[in-house]
This record gives C-alpha cells, sequence and structure tokens, in this order.
C-alpha cells in the first residue's frame, strides 16, 4: 500500500522551501501470506490449523541491538545519520506507547542493513517501493544481510526518477522526521497500513535505514527511509544463500518464549531480474508470495512430517520447482491467536 504525502503547502511550509523540496511518498510492504483458512496442499487427519496473514518475525540472530538511548542533537535542528536513527526510534516509541504497546528496540545489524540499503536504492534512483532496482524484495534483502526474521517494511522516498548523489555524511532535518513519522501514523482506514504496522503488538524490533541526497542550488536534499520491523520468536540452522534446482535442503531450529510451532512452507518465484525507476513507481505494495506446498507435523496429511521434539523441528524438504527465488518460512502460533503466521522467513537462489 502506498500513498502520496500531503502536499507542502498542507504542510504549513514557506513557498520557497516547497519549490526547492523534491515530494516525498510512502509505501508500506504489505507482507502477508496467503488467506485464511485451510492450507494449500495440506488436508490434516485432525483440526487443521488456520493460517494468518502474518504479522510478526521471527528470531534475529543478526547482530548487536540497542535500545532507545539520548543522542546529543545539533543546537540547529540538524542530526547525523545515527542521531537521525535513535530520534526516529524514539518517534516510533512515542507512536506505540500511546497505544499502550512495549516499546522495540534497534536493530543494527541486518535489518538495518537491509533497510539502507533500499532507502539509498530509492534516494539514488528516485522511485518508491519494495522491490529494488536490482529486482530484490523485502526478505530477500533481509536475507542476504544475514537476516532470518519475517520482515515488514514502511519506505518513504521521493517518486520522480531523478537521479541524485547520495550524501555521505548527511546534516538530516528533525522535522523531516517528525514529518515522515506523522505521516505514517496518521494514517486513517482504511489506507492506514503504515499505521498497522508501527502498532504490531509482536514486533521487537526495528531496523531503520536513512539515505539523503546532495542538495544544490536549486533543490534541497531529498530524504528516503525505511523501518524494518522484525521479532525474535525463535533460533535457527543456517540456509545456504545459493543452491541446485533439484537438491533438498534441511530446515531446522527451535521456536523460543510462548509461541506454539506449526508448520514448515515452500514457495517459489523468478529469480530476480533488474527493474527501472519508472516500473518500480508502479509497483507500490507488496505480497508476499503464496506457498506451494506446506509441511506439517505428525498427525497431519502431509507429504512429508515435521519431526518436533519440544520446541525443536527438522524437516529435509526438496527444491522442486526448477531454478528461482525459493523462501522458506517457519509457521508459529502465538499466545491468544487461532491461527498459525509466518515467524521467520529466509530466501535462497535456486540455478
Amino acid at each position: 500500500m502506498a500513498h502520496e504525502a500531503p502536499r507542502p503547502a498542507r504542510r504549513r511550509l514557506l513557498a520557497a522551501w516547497a519549490a526547492l523540496r523534491p515530494r516525498t511518498t510512502l509505501a508500506l510492504a504489505a507482507l502477508s501470506l496467503w488467506a485464511c483458512g485451510s492450507p494449500p496442499g495440506a488436508v490434516p487427519a485432525k483440526v487443521a490449523p488456520e493460517l494468518a496473514r502474518p504479522d510478526a518475525a521471527a528470531p534475529s540472530a543478526t547482530g548487536p541491538s540497542t535500545a532507545t538511548r539520548a543522542m546529543p542533537a545539533r543546537t540547529d535542528g540538524r542530526l547525523s545519520l545515527a542521531e537521525a536513527r535513535a530520534h526516529m526510534l524514539t518517534l516510533i516509541n512515542r507512536d506505540r506507547a500511546s497505544e499502550g504497546l512495549s516499546p522495540v528496540v534497534l536493530d543494527e545489524g541486518a535489518a538495518q542493513k537491509a533497510g539502507q540499503r533500499h532507502a539509498e536504492d530509492m534516494a539514488r534512483l528516485g522511485f518508491l517501493g519494495h522491490w529494488g532496482s536490482d529486482g530484490s524484495v523485502p526478505e530477500q534483502r533481509h536475507s542476504e544481510a544475514g537476516g532470518v526474521d519475517f520482515v515488514m517494511e514502511n519506505a518513504a522516498c521521493v517518486t520522480d526518477e531523478k537521479p541524485r548523489d547520495i550524501d555521505a555524511a548527511p546534516s538530516i532535518e528533525k522535522e523531516a522526521l517528525e514529518r515522515t513519522e506523522g505521516m505514517f501514523f496518521g494514517e486513517v482506514p482504511p489506507n492506514d497500513g503504515h499505521r498497522k504496522n508501527i502498532l504490531k503488538a509482536e514486533h521487537k524490533r526495528v531496523g531503520i535505514g536513512i539515505a539523503q541526497t546532495r542538495g544544490s542550488v536549486t533543490e534541497l536534499p531529498a530524504l528516503c527511509l525505511t523501518q524494518e520491523f522484525i521479532d525474535p520468536y525463535g533460533t535457527y540452522a543456517p540456509l545456504p544463500k545459493q543452491a541446485k534446482a533439484g537438491e533438498s535442503l534441511t530446515v531446522s531450529g527451535a521456536v523460543t518464549g510462548n509461541v506454539k510451532f506449526g508448520g514448515v512452507s515452500v514457495g517459489r518465484v523468478d529469480l530476480p531480474k533488474p527493474l527501472a525507476p519508472s516500473d518500480l513507481n508502479k509497483r507500490r505494495s507488496y505480497t508476499f508470495p503464496e506457498p506451494y506446498q506446506i509441511y506439517w507435523p505428525r498427525g497431519y496429511k502431509t507429504p512429508l512430517p515435521v519431526e518436533v521434539h519440544g520446541q525443536n523441528f527438522k524437516i529435509t524438504v526438496p527444491l522442486a520447482r526448477g531454478p528461482g527465488l525459493y523462501s522458506i518460512t517457519i509457521l508459529a502460533q502465538h499466545p491468544g491467536q487461532k491461527s498459525y503466521g509466518a515467524i521467520s522467513v529466509r530466501t535462497v537462489v535456486v540455478q
């Protein structure tokens, strides 16, 4: 889901400033799986697990994280990149607290790396969306950065398809960050996907990508950013980044806390190809590909049973659909919920 940001006049900005400022737009990765109900490819011998549109992400074995910390801001209202990330985290947690939710911590590992990659890509080419110029998608970028979580991405950028240079040491307007978070959180139904993403109770971590272009005498810098929300709910054995068609992968790990393991799903899409900014600007919302097979524990009708011992699970699955970008998803149930949703998505390039 994406929509045009309020025009500069509606932001009560000076006319001269508005003439220089590139217009910003927003987008949300609608990272949902399949419709609720009986899972495709599985007819259980007992009551079927119900599949949800998964909102939570899985474990983060992705590097250090830090909670909100006080960082000295410049007196001119401008922030360094590190200060800008800290301020955006404060804004996110302020908005979560307004609805009685616990704060998220800053993920400075894979989530930040993936988000920064995408923010710079959008800023450099002047587009908005969840596909990258190399054809990548959010869960792929997160996997390639070393992440193991299901990731939900908010994004904001300009959409004029104008190439720009990235400022390696930006001085970022504090108010620009506040306007962007305000646009995300100020949404109203039914077009409130960014707000809902910020307010997902299961989120525990967030990676923040921020890129700003170099300004000129005729144009102020363009600010682009991403919010990569993830949740730590398990630990997983590594998967290869690449494999060959017809091979099999062993998927194993353990869910943590109070979540209940559900199953393992496998999906496939064509290998990504480079996309032009004009094409990228037409692809605002993003829906996670539907799996072609779900594997359940013993007791359900499934082509192969997942071996489950307590919170641990293991299964070897075939990569049976030829070359493509495969997604390996772990399904689990949160306390108090009736359905199963994704807590981990990792991608594997299959040639």
